[in-house]
């Protein structure tokens, strides 16, 4: 990867803090592609909302440029993560599109979601790449002939296949309940509503059955516990990218009960068991009493592998996308 005697050198610009879980799939990205010896400096956007924080931003990441020089500049968001690079900077912008960014969110609060959709669209026509994560944000976007559909891939090395005795006995958890673990760290559009009242209709038939409610904040580390732990992952938002849980999921064979959204329908309906069901409460009611019923681990594992979903074969998919962008020759 040499030009010059120079390395590739890429500036990964990430929306938040570096500590923490949030965004925890573009700092995986990131560690992924650095494995590949390439060097990655991380640029994390802490203040987007109030002006005079985004002005300081501005200039932080104006003097980070010229500092580090980059020759690729890689926004994992939209809104006001890709619109700075877009305005305040001439160097190839690659930006990965992950679905809250460019998909109706009101919960959001009106004026938030009109800017930050339309951010979005303006900041892609400056791009020289564009990565959605599902191909239904790619059909959202203005112009698309510069945007190509890859997922967020999964390292099979943290999510590995546990004994759901053993990881139950680590969470302090029952063997004798039917747990369906639920994502709720946006509980509006994940419809926690819509889950709770599902969960009741299949205790009903299955008393032992509970939800399992993550709710954000929890340590990335225990997630492959949760999902070795449980017996079924429940999905059923109003709007999704490429949502991170269900592959996940899939690493560990769990098996999936989904509504279609986002890119959930194309990632499981080809593992086994699984429920693709309606998004509401009785559909979905059905498609988990079926799943517990089996008690049994999906196919998904193998699945996720051959919809090419390893982070290592999405780092060298991602690596060519910063070739392109900046025309680099080895």
């Amino acid at each position: 990867m040499k030009d010059d005697n120079h390395f590739m050198r890429v500036l990964a610009i990430i929306p938040g803090e570096e500590k923490g879980s949030s965004f925890i799939f573009a700092k995986r990205q990131v560690d992924s592609i650095k494995a590949k010896n390439f060097d990655i400096r991380t640029f994390y956007l802490s203040s987007r909302s109030n002006p005079l924080g985004v002005i300081k931003e501005i200039i932080r990441f104006k003097k980070n440029c010229k500092e580090f020089s980059p020759h690729v500049i890689h926004s994992h968001y939209g809104t006001v993560t890709s619109l700075i690079p877009a305005i305040f900077s001439s160097i190839p912008l690659v930006i990965t599109l992950q679905g809250s960014d460019i998909n109706y969110t009101p919960a959001d609060g009106f004026l938030r979601d009109l800017f930050g959709r339309f951010f979005t669209q303006v900041s892609c026509l400056k791009a020289k790449k564009i990565v959605c994560v599902s191909r239904r944000l790619k059909e959202r976007l203005w112009n698309n002939k510069k945007a190509i559909t890859i997922a967020n891939g999964i390292n099979l090395d943290t999510f590995e296949l546990i004994e759901k005795s053993v990881a139950r006995n680590k969470l302090n958890w029952s063997l004798n309940d039917k747990v369906v673990l639920f994502n709720a760290n946006n509980p509006v559009i994940k419809r926690l509503d819509i889950a709770e009242a599902a969960i009741e209709i299949v205790k009903n038939k299955i008393p032992e059955a509970r939800l399992e409610i993550l709710r954000g904040g929890i340590d990335p580390q225990k997630v492959p516990v949760y999902l070795n732990a449980s017996d079924c992952l429940l999905i059923c938002s109003d709007n999704e990218g490429s949502p991170l849980v269900v592959k996940e999921s899939l690493a560990c064979n769990l098996p999936i009960c989904g509504t279609d959204v986002g890119d959930v329908k194309e990632r499981i309906e080809e593992s086994s068991p699984v429920a693709v069901v309606k998004q509401n409460a009785q559909a979905i009611a059905t498609g988990l009493i079926d799943l517990l019923k089996m008690e049994t681990r999906s196919n998904g594992r193998q699945l996720l592998i051959s919809q090419e979903l390893d982070d290592k074969m999405v780092a060298d998919k991602i690596i060519e996308i910063y070739k392109e962008a900046c025309k680099w020759k080895d």
